[in-house]
């Protein structure tokens, strides 16, 4: 009754064979029911839609993370860049430092308390601030370099006002001094 021979029909409910191949000849294909995912390690139906290339089964090996490899390719050569006068810019708005805008700010703070350091701060200030006006180039201290002539600036403002009010304070002492032994 059975013939061993005859090729059983497949079973729309059960899962193809990973190892058995897709014949074309075939008017459907491997059996799959509606909303099963194909099994990994088994070919895909033929698409007339998609490009004729060859294509790697879910499971094979090298299918994932892995770049074919390439026989004879050879990077080009590029010719060297042109060297120029031009100030490269930092990447994502990165502005290079002046090299001089914190000293010139912590010379204006310890002019507080050191008076020398007050006129120096203003000087080395104003003649950074002549470099960045010259060259044109932003820097991200800029800011340092303002308040510190600032500071250097009203300190030694000050200071002059304090000389002179003790120049005057000191001749007035003499005046009195000679006025009151003399007369």
């Amino acid at each position: 009754m059975s013939d061993t021979n005859q090729t059983p029909s497949p079973d729309p409910n059960q899962a193809a064979d990973p190892n058995q191949r897709w014949d074309p000849s075939q008017p459907s294909g491997p059996a799959q029911s509606y909303g099963s995912a194909p099994s990994y390690g088994s070919p895909q139906p033929y698409d007339p839609n998609q490009p004729d290339y060859p294509t790697q089964s879910y499971g094979s090996a090298g299918s994932y993370g892995s770049a074919p490899e390439v026989q004879g390719y050879q990077q080009p050569a590029y010719p060297p860049a042109e060297q120029s006068n031009y100030v490269v810019a930092q990447p994502y708005g990165a502005l290079p430092e002046h090299p001089q805008g914190t000293t010139i700010l912590v010379l204006g703070i310890v002019g507080l308390f050191v008076t020398i350091c007050a006129p120096i701060a203003w000087y080395m200030g104003s003649k950074a601030q002549k470099e960045i006006a010259a060259s044109g180039v932003r820097y991200a201290n800029e800011q340092n370099i303002n308040i510190g002539k600032i500071i250097g600036m009203v300190l030694t403002i000050l200071a002059i006002v304090g000389i002179v009010i003790a120049v005057i304070f000191l001749v007035i002492v003499i005046v009195a001094g000679v006025a009151t032994s003399g007369g």
